[in-house]
């Protein structure tokens, strides 16, 4: 399930899964313009502001200080950082320096920041939300004197941090396929001093033997895949952390080698951009209508009759009820799950900028001024959406169903919510991940909830009791 979109796909976050995820705001500025020219304009623009990143760098003031602090206060209060260490790299690394042309108070909110778009104009890198990033290096569990390879370098920000953690006996080596934000984010390293870390640029899916094994693996994009060089360039005792795709949603998770493959010792749900490159997985994203709006998201390719799709959208039925009442976080964090991993017609839909006015997306989830999205069933010129029964929390959730063939559709994704609730609602919290080698049949496997092929490892999914 993939909601994963031009539109979702923009946001590295924590607290809901991949396809879940408002547009970006566009600067009003550049509205109207095309796409490909929009793209280069902003990224022009952040070079424009980097040209100045070493009178930045002699520009700091306490009251950025101020803000790194109440930044860092926010995410311990929230639970996002646990140690103090994190919380020191967090507060002596300057994040407006690895962002510059934003605005100070906005660069130390908990916000995502994208720095590189597509041909089409969509986000393909971004410096990822301050919570995630804490959550994952708590993961890490990087220790001094580390060797660490991070695997998206984006705008150096998380490498900066990585380079606090292994402290001055230490070394991280961060790859990034762009070798423009690799040179930007050499520069803006050697300003703020960091000399730990070496920015190199390749595809991330190979890792970077040349300096392993390593202690520590990251990967700051979302993998649909573990792919076998990272596995070679682990330490025996070395720990890998990576937002691992579970059929569209994806769970940052740590993983550490056990005998013969991987065992996880934590998962977070979280949501990032997908790994470019080689091994880049076989997700789609489906543009539904003439006004290029609406988007389909689904876990991997398959044809779609996308003028049918949309035509059912603006043909819906009468809701139906399922007698369940959930929290938005709820259904993100569990039923989306459940959903992806047992209904293979299971999608991402969403609606961004005018088209999102129109109600042709039900508002499961809604961004004021920017989008909706929900996840649906997806048929043969038909669809069904989870949508919200009322404004009460917490809120009776329905199936909408679209199109002439959308009310079966409906009954089914009924049938999943509640064999979801009756299950005591399963989600990230007591979910165990085993990563075993493409072929292999342990015993272990057999005895998993959910089995999952991928191109190199079958995952082992078990929920703790």
């Amino acid at each position: 399930m993939l909601l994963h979109s031009a539109v979702t796909n923009a946001q590295e976050f924590t607290g809901y899964p991949s396809y879940s995820f408002p547009p970006y705001s566009i600067d009003p500025s550049v509205r109207g313009v095309p796409r490909q020219r929009r793209s280069r304009m902003h990224e022009a623009a952040l070079r424009a502001a980097g040209s100045g990143i070493l009178a930045a760098v002699e520009g700091e003031c306490a009251d950025w200080q101020q803000l790194r602090d109440q930044l860092v206060s926010g995410l311990e209060l929230a639970g996002h950082v646990s140690t103090d260490r994190v919380a020191a790299a967090l507060r002596a690394v300057r994040r407006d320096v690895f962002v510059p042309g934003i605005e100070p108070e906005r660069v130390y909110r908990d916000e995502a920041f994208p720095i590189k778009y597509d041909e089409d104009g969509f986000p393909v890198s971004s410096s990822s939300q301050p919570a995630i990033m804490a959550r994952m290096l708590e993961q890490l569990d990087v220790q001094p004197g580390h060797r660490v390879l991070e695997i998206g370098t984006g705008t150096g920000y998380n490498a900066a941090l990585l380079g606090q953690l292994v402290g001055e006996t230490g070394a991280v080596v961060s790859v990034d396929i762009d070798a423009d934000l690799v040179t930007d984010a050499r520069e803006r390293l050697a300003a703020c001093g960091v000399s730990q870390v070496t920015a190199v640029c390749g595809d991330g899916g190979l890792g970077w033997s040349e300096n392993g094994p390593y202690d520590r693996i990251i990967a700051t994009v979302g993998a649909w895949d573990i792919t076998p060089a990272w596995v070679a360039q682990l330490a025996p005792h070395g720990r890998l952390v990576l937002p691992l795709d579970l059929r569209g949603p994806q769970r940052s998770i740590a993983f550490q080698p056990i005998d013969n493959h991987l065992e996880s010792v934590s998962v977070v749900d979280c949501v990032f951009m997908r790994l470019r490159g080689a091994f880049t997985g076989p997700e789609s994203i489906h543009r539904l209508g003439p006004e290029r709006g609406v988007l389909l998201g689904l876990a991997e390719q398959r044809p779609i009759d996308a003028d049918g799709l949309y035509a059912a959208l603006a043909d819906p039925g009468g809701d139906v009820p399922s007698g369940v009442r959930v929290t938005l976080s709820e259904v993100m964090d569990g039923l989306s799950l459940w959903l992806a991993l047992r209904e293979p017609a299971i999608a991402g839909l969403s609606a961004f900028d005018a088209t999102a006015n129109h109600g042709l997306v039900p508002a499961l989830i809604e961004y004021p001024g920017r989008g909706t999205a929900t996840v649906a069933l997806v048929g043969t010129g038909a669809l069904a959406a989870l949508v919200r029964l009322g404004e009460e929390q917490p809120f009776e959730l329905g199936a909408r169903p679209l199109g002439q063939e959308g009310h079966r559709l409906a009954q089914r994704l009924i049938r999943h919510i509640h064999d979801w609730d009756t299950q005591g609602r399963p989600g990230t919290a007591g979910l165990q991940v085993s990563a075993y080698p493409r072929g292999s049949d342990h015993a272990a496997i057999a005895d998993a909830n959910i089995i999952i092929e991928k191109r190199y490892t079958r995952l082992a999914l078990t929920w703790a009791r």
